[in-house]
């Protein structure tokens, strides 16, 4: 929860109040934006610049339960899981290269 400069501002009530703030991340800025337009009710729902000029931020007014919330969507970009052969296809020597087609993929995420 964050709390603004008072007035009903970002993470206050119209009393002052906190107010509940919901941060929602999506894997793609596609799909933030998709789901921004469709719980704001609104096919292009304001947003602003976030850190990455390539991941926006959707604010929009929101009620949970009715009980009302600023709710905020964004995106990260990247890849968030690998792919790599198994470890006895790892080096160049260690099998014939067309073998590489039929070899199991793992997936894993990076450290």
């Amino acid at each position: 929860m964050r709390r603004g400069a008072g007035g009903g501002g970002p993470g206050l009530g119209a009393a002052g109040g906190r107010r509940l703030s919901v941060l929602n991340v999506a894997e793609k800025p596609s799909v933030a934006r998709s789901v921004a337009s469709i719980l704001s009710g609104s096919g292009n729902p304001p947003s602003r610049e976030g850190r990455s000029r390539y991941n926006r931020v959707f604010e929009f007014e929101y009620n949970i339960r009715g009980q009302p919330c600023l709710m905020l969507m964004t995106s990260v970009t990247g890849h968030l899981m690998e792919l790599d052969f198994d470890q006895r296809y790892r080096k160049w020597h260690s099998c014939d290269p067309s073998d590489l087609f039929s070899a199991p993929v793992q997936k894993f995420v990076p450290e």
